[in-house]
């Protein structure tokens, strides 16, 4: 998945921390269980959910916007590993990344 294309921007102010924040915006089935595997998937690769919200629900679909802090790993590409194993939950879309400004989000 092109993350360029998801809204993403090229600059991570806060990636010499350690952890990178990110806020990530998912579709996803509005059924149960779905955002618990969703979590399940995120947690897997050491990241920290710090705030989640259901954005909207519609016509069986949620939109839920994620707070994340990321493990930064040198050399390795920890964003398109996170957009994988999302995208491994049964219907699952992530149309934004994004990197807020530091200090923003906690």
């Amino acid at each position: 998945m092109d993350r360029a294309l998801m809204g993403e921007t090229s600059a991570d102010p806060t990636a010499d921390t350690g952890r990178r924040h990110l806020v990530v915006t998912l579709q996803l089935p509005d059924r149960p269980g779905a955002l618990g595997s969703v979590a399940s998937r995120i947690g897997a690769l050491g990241a920290d959910i710090t705030d989640v919200r259901v954005s909207s629900r519609r016509a069986g679909v949620a939109e839920d916007v994620f707070h994340l802090d990321l493990p930064a790993v040198e050399g390795v590409d920890t964003v398109g590993l996170l957009l994988a194993e999302i995208g491994h939950v049964d219907g699952v879309v992530a149309p934004s990344v994004s990197y807020p400004a530091p200090g923003c989000c906690g």
